[in-house]
């Protein structure tokens, strides 16, 4: 049985560039696993940005480069 290993990034994105920047992403095989929408204060006016969660298979050739594959995974509920 082979599992699927998978890489993990966060990226913070103003509202107005969301899509081109998910699209970017998407390109590059990136997925959207989840997006909390955050509001700040910048030049005295009220701004939404993303802080979005995205995940990658990892592919065969770049395991050998990725530290962490050489972990084994834990079951779930196993201690």
């Amino acid at each position: 049985m082979v599992l699927q290993r998978w890489r993990y990034i966060t990226q913070v994105v103003e509202a107005r560039r969301l899509q081109e920047e998910l699209d970017e992403l998407g390109e590059a095989g990136w997925e959207l696993i989840t997006a909390h929408w955050e509001e700040y204060s910048y030049g005295g006016r009220s701004q939404q940005q993303a802080r979005c969660i995205l995940k990658r298979p990892i592919a065969d050739e770049d395991r050998a480069a990725d530290d962490f594959t050489a972990w084994e995974p834990a079951a779930a509920g196993r201690v």
